[in-house]
C-alpha cells in the first residue's frame, strides 16, 4: 500500500519540480528586469524577455536550463548602459553651454509649460512662486492658466522666506532682456499681498512705476539720491525691528527690498556724490531674517561679479536666466546646471540654497504701461497690482491696457 502512494508522490514531484522552478527563476527575472532595465530605459529588448518568461510560465516543459538562460540575458540587458535624461556638463568640458541641444542619444527634456503669464499662485505664508519647473523637481503642483485661458497643472518652484528660511535672500542674473526685471515684478506683486515692499529701478528708466503710489509700497526710487535715502531708511527700519521683541516681531508685516542693477545704482551713485547705496544693504542683508527683511537682487551677466561682501554671502538663492554660458551659471548657482533648452525671455535655472539645479521658467511679467508687450500678459500684472494708497493716485492712473 505504501509503494504506490510513493510512486505517485514521485512523478508529482518530477512533473510539478521544474513548473514550480521555473515560475520563482521568473518571479527572480522580472525583479532584475525592474530594477535593471526600467532605470536604464532599456524596455523594448528586456521587456521581449520578460514576455517569453511569462509564456515559459505556461508549459512545465520548458526545462531549467533554459529559464537560466533567458534569466542572464534579461540581466544582461538590464544592466547595459542606456541613455539618460539630463547630462550635466562639467565645466570648461565640452562646449558647454547650457541651450545647446541634446546630443546624439539623449532624450530631449520635456519643454516647460509656455503662455503663463503672472496670477495669484496658491502659496503659503512666506512662500514666493519664482516660476514653473520640472515635475520632478517640484513638491506639489497647482493650477495656472495659460496663455489661451485654459486652467492646467503646473509644477511650481517655491522659494520660501522668513524667519525660518534657509535662503533668505534671492540674486537672479540674467542676460539683457532675459527677464530678470520681469522676476521682480513677479515676486514683488506676491509679496505685497501681505507684507510692504521698497522697490529699486538702478537703470532709472522706471521699471517700476506701475508699482508707484499703490497700498504697501513705501518707495519707488529710480534716482541715486532716492535709492540712498530709501536704502539708508530700510538699514535703520532693521535695525529697530531687531530691537523689539520676539511678539512684536511677529506681528510685524515682512518688509521686502527689490533692487534691479544694483551695480550700475552704485556706480551712478559715486558719479553723482550720493553716496554708496550697497554698503547701505550690509545690515539687511545679514540680519534680515530675523528682522522679517527680505532682500532681492537682479543683476547682468558680465557685471555682477562686481558685487562684493553681504550682497553674494548672504544671497543664498540664486536664479541664471537667459543662454548664459555654463561656466558663467555654474559660478552664479555654485552648482552645474543640466543641459537644457534656453529658448525664450524668462527661461533659466534656479538653485535654493543647498538644493539642486533646476530648470525655471518665469511667468510672463511685464510693465503693464510697455506698450511693445502682449496686451494678455499687460492686463494681467494690472489686475494683481494692488489699489491705488489715495483717491490721488486714483485719478492719476492713466493708460490702463
Amino acid at each position: 500500500m505504501g509503494t504506490p502512494h510513493g510512486l505517485r508522490r514521485s512523478l508529482a514531484v518530477a512533473c510539478w519540480g521544474p513548473w514550480v522552478l521555473s515560475r520563482g527563476l521568473t518571479r527572480l527575472a522580472a525583479t532584475a528586469w525592474w530594477w535593471g532595465a526600467h532605470g536604464r530605459r532599456r524596455l523594448p529588448l528586456a521587456g521581449l524577455v520578460v514576455g517569453v518568461l511569462v509564456v515559459a510560465l505556461w508549459f512545465p516543459a520548458v526545462g531549467v536550463a533554459l529559464t537560466a538562460l533567458l534569466l542572464a540575458l534579461a540581466v544582461g540587458l538590464g544592466w547595459a548602459p542606456g541613455p539618460v535624461l539630463w547630462r550635466p556638463v562639467a565645466p570648461g568640458v565640452g562646449e558647454g553651454c547650457p541651450h545647446e541641444e541634446p546630443a546624439a542619444g539623449e532624450v530631449p527634456v520635456a519643454p516647460l509649460p509656455t503662455g503663463v503669464a503672472a496670477q495669484r499662485f496658491p502659496a503659503g505664508p512666506g512662500e514666493v512662486v519664482l516660476g514653473l519647473t520640472d515635475t520632478a523637481t517640484a513638491d506639489r503642483s497647482v493650477p495656472a492658466r495659460d496663455g489661451r485661458g485654459r486652467w492646467v497643472e503646473v509644477a511650481p518652484l517655491v522659494w520660501r522666506t522668513g524667519p525660518r528660511a534657509t535662503a533668505p535672500h534671492l540674486l537672479a542674473v540674467g542676460t539683457p532682456g532675459a527677464g530678470a526685471t520681469s522676476l521682480l515684478r513677479s515676486v514683488a506683486l506676491q509679496a505685497l499681498g501681505d507684507g510692504e515692499a521698497v522697490l529699486v529701478d538702478g537703470s532709472g528708466v522706471g521699471e517700476f512705476a506701475c508699482f508707484a503710489g499703490r497700498r504697501g509700497v513705501l518707495g519707488t526710487e529710480t534716482t541715486p539720491e532716492g535709492a540712498v535715502a530709501g536704502l539708508s531708511w530700510v538699514a535703520r527700519e532693521t535695525e529697530r525691528r531687531l530691537l523689539l521683541s520676539g511678539a512684536d516681531r511677529r506681528v510685524s508685516r515682512p518688509l521686502w527690498v527689490l533692487v534691479d542693477r544694483p551695480a550700475l545704482l552704485a556706480h551712478l551713485a559715486w558719479a553723482a556724490g550720493a553716496g554708496d547705496p550697497l554698503g547701505l544693504l550690509d545690515v539687511p542683508l545679514r540680519y534680515g531674517r530675523e528682522a522679517g527683511v527680505t532682500v532681492v537682487l537682479a543683476e547682468q551677466v558680465g557685471v555682477w561679479e562686481s558685487l562684493a561682501g553681504a550682497l553674494v554671502g548672504c544671497t543664498g538663492a540664486r536664479v541664471v536666466l537667459g543662454a548664459v554660458p555654463v561656466e558663467q551659471a555654474s559660478a552664479v548657482l555654485g552648482g552645474v546646471p543640466p543641459r537644457g533648452a534656453v529658448s525664450a525671455p524668462g527661461d533659466g535655472f534656479a538653485r535654493l540654497g543647498t538644493g539642486g539645479v533646476c530648470r525655471l521658467r518665469v511667468p510672463a511679467t511685464p510693465d503693464p504701461w510697455d506698450e511693445s508687450s502682449d496686451q494678455g500678459p499687460r492686463r494681467a500684472v494690472w489686475e494683481l497690482l494692488p489699489a491705488p494708497a489715495s483717491p490721488e493716485a486714483a485719478r492719476g492712473e492713466g493708460g490702463r491696457p
